[in-house]
């Protein structure tokens, strides 16, 4: 009986050593992660401030030395990160897009931002000064 057990197991470890042996597959899917920027001194300043939302609620952008923040009224702050010019993320998702100088912003994501509250997902608000 422990022949032929013994014969079983070194029979399974011999079929599978070709697979060992084999060459790893060149095949890689290779997944890129969003790239931050950096912004220059004062580029900021463009965009902080407080806006009044469609819905009425008021947002505001904060920046403590190098870091950039959002915070919507009843909210906790979040920080955001710069992704390109005028556009800024969540690490939750959030993002926001500010045009017309400063004076405006869409928000994709809006859902991202609110943790009191279930909305649906893709919620787009805007905003404006």
């Amino acid at each position: 009986m422990r022949v032929y057990f013994g014969a079983a197991v070194c029979a399974a470890l011999w079929l599978g050593m070709p697979g060992a042996y084999a060459d790893p597959q060149a095949d890689s899917v290779q997944i890129k992660a969003p790239q931050t920027m950096r912004l220059a001194p004062g580029e900021f300043d463009e965009y902080a401030s407080s806006y009044l939302l469609s819905n009425g609620q008021r947002i505001a952008f904060s920046q403590r030395g190098q870091r950039y923040f959002v915070r919507l009224d009843g909210e906790p702050r979040m920080e955001i990160l710069p992704r390109a010019q005028g556009v800024f993320t969540t690490f939750s998702g959030a993002r926001m897009e500010f045009g017309d100088r400063g004076n405006a912003i869409t928000i994709r994501n809006y859902e991202r931002l609110v943790t009191s509250v279930a909305l649906p997902a893709d919620t787009v608000m805007m905003a404006s000064r």
